[in-house]
Order: structure tokens, then C-alpha cells, then sequence
């Protein structure tokens, strides 16, 4: 006899290709919406943090903001033109092209993430990936010519900042693995993935080889970098509102997988987000399991 859980994936799986936007609109909405409620935990339950994972909430309301963004997208714009009021005015679109965009950019923010919170073995390294990605940005931002008084204060307290970073780093023991050539490289030019490519960074948070969402992100970055591809994908008749259209569909489910992904790592990552989980619908904690198995599925 079949269980709940069994009934639920089995209906989850004949919708898994529906191509019915508003639809998947509204199943997506729900998912962000339990991200930022389950996230939310960790202040209402007074939650200490260790100082390396300061930025973690900051990364996944990026990645939030991100998938919001996607969902206004691909709810469809409405134009307004002052100079064609009778062939433009309330037409509906899709922006397929700035929704791509904004996807390519929630992979990066999920794959920083996990490169800095959850890939690493220990917290040793997570805190030398933490600290070299805040290093190498405060490196950058000191490079930037400032002639306002603001400016020439911040400057100070960033080389400040710089100077006690990386004293920490150099006493961490996964600093210490690195080669002297990587070493040097570090604490003089930075390294924000710390010698790392998205490629790489994709491989290791589990999407090998010819992933679906390791090809996605590769097909993603034409878009952002405005090749070729990105123009012959785009005729005009594209950008018609349409709730069937296939690219808008696919990308709203990449996004829904990787909401999921989010999710469970929130959940492993701390005990009270795990405690709230298990108080969600019933129902809705099998969707993001279910979700995020096919995340990871080869």
C-alpha cells in the first residue's frame, strides 16, 4: 500500500512538466516565501553565530531577492508608451533575456554559499573560504580613487581591516595547505573563491560533469555576456506573454530546484531552522525534499 509521502511524489511527478506559468508562479512564490520564513528563524530564536558566517543571511537574501525578481519577471510586464498608445499600451511580455540574466546570477549567489557554509570539511576552512572572499573584496574597493572625505576614512578602515584579516588567515590551519605560490597570491592580490572557478565550485556543491544546472549555467552566461547565441534566441515573437512558452517555464523550474537546495541546506546547517521545518504542511516539507533530489539528480 502506497504512503502519503509515495502519493504526494507520484503527483508531484505527473506535474513536474506542466507548462502552465501561473501555476508555477504561485507553487514558486510559496518556496521563496518558506525560505526568508524558515531564515527569519534564527532571530526569532536568538540564534549565535560564529563571526564568519556574518554574511550568510546577507547571501541568501540575495539569493531571495534574486528569485523574487525572476517571479515579477515572468509574471509579465505590461508597456506603456507614450509615442505608440494604441500598439503598445497594456501589452503584456515576458523579458526572457533579463530573466535569464537574473537566473545565472541566483546560481552564482547559491554557489557562494555553499562554496563558503557548506562545501568545506571543517570550520576551519570554511572560515579561510569566508575570509578570503571578504579579503580580496576589501583589496578591490581600496584600489578605487576617492577624493570625498568619506571616501579617504573608509579607505583607512578597510586597510584596517585588511591588516587584521589577514593575520587571521594566516594563523588558520587550511592556510597552511595551500602552496607558498597560492599563499602569496592570497595575501597580496586576493582571491574571493579562493583559487576556485565556477566550474569547479559547481562540481563540488554536487553538479558534475553535464549536470542539468551546470549546462544551464553555461548556456545562462551568454545570455549575461550578450554572445551571439543570446541574439539568435530572441526574435521578436519571443517576448509575447505567453503561459505555455517553454524557456519561461524551464527557467522558473531551474529556479524552484535551486530554492529547494536552499532550503535544505538552511535546515542541515542550523538545528532550530530543522526544528521549524518539521513544522511545516506536511505536503509542503515533501515538495522541497522532492525538489531537491532532482536538484541532484545525474
Amino acid at each position: 500500500m502506497l504512503s502519503s509521502t509515495d502519493l504526494r511524489v507520484i503527483e508531484l511527478m505527473s506535474q513536474n512538466n506542466r507548462k502552465d506559468l501561473g501555476f508555477n508562479l504561485k507553487e514558486f512564490h510559496n518556496l521563496i516565501d518558506t525560505l526568508i520564513y524558515l531564515n527569519e528563524t534564527l532571530r526569532l530564536e536568538q540564534t549565535q553565530i560564529q563571526s564568519w558566517q556574518k554574511y550568510s543571511e546577507t547571501l541568501l537574501f540575495k539569493f531571495s531577492f534574486h528569485a523574487l525578481t525572476l517571479h515579477n519577471i515572468l509574471s509579465g510586464m505590461n508597456l506603456k508608451s507614450n509615442y505608440f498608445p494604441k500598439e503598445l499600451n497594456n501589452e503584456k511580455i515576458l523579458d526572457i533575456s533579463s530573466a535569464k540574466v537574473v537566473l545565472r546570477a541566483q546560481i552564482e549567489t547559491l554557489l557562494m554559499y555553499h562554496h563558503i557554509y557548506v562545501n568545506p570539511k571543517n570550520d576551519d576552512e570554511k572560515r579561510l573560504k569566508y575570509f578570503a572572499w571578504i579579503y580580496s573584496a576589501l583589496l578591490q574597493r581600496i584600489k578605487f580613487s576617492t577624493e570625498t572625505e568619506l571616501g579617504k576614512t573608509q579607505k583607512l578602515k578597510d586597510e584596517e581591516e585588511i591588516d587584521k584579516i589577514k593575520m587571521i588567515i594566516q594563523g588558520l590551519e587550511s592556510f597552511k595547505t595551500l602552496s607558498k605560490k597560492q599563499q602569496k597570491t592570497l595575501l597580496v592580490s586576493g582571491s574571493g573563491k579562493l583559487f576556485n572557478h565556477w566550474a569547479t565550485i559547481l562540481n563540488e556543491t554536487g553538479f558534475t560533469g553535464e549536470h542539468m544546472i551546470s549546462n544551464m549555467y553555461t548556456y545562462l552566461s551568454m545570455y549575461a555576456h550578450s554572445e551571439g547565441l543570446s541574439a539568435i534566441q530572441l526574435d521578436s515573437g519571443n517576448f509575447k506573454y505567453e503561459t505555455n512558452k517553454d524557456s519561461a517555464n524551464l527557467d522558473l523550474y531551474i529556479s524552484k530546484l535551486l530554492v529547494c537546495v536552499m532550503i535544505s541546506a538552511l535546515v542541515k546547517l542550523f538545528k532550530p531552522v530543522e526544528n521549524k521545518f518539521k513544522t511545516l504542511d506536511k505536503n509542503l516539507q515533501i515538495d522541497i525534499k522532492f525538489y531537491t533530489s532532482l536538484a541532484f539528480a545525474k
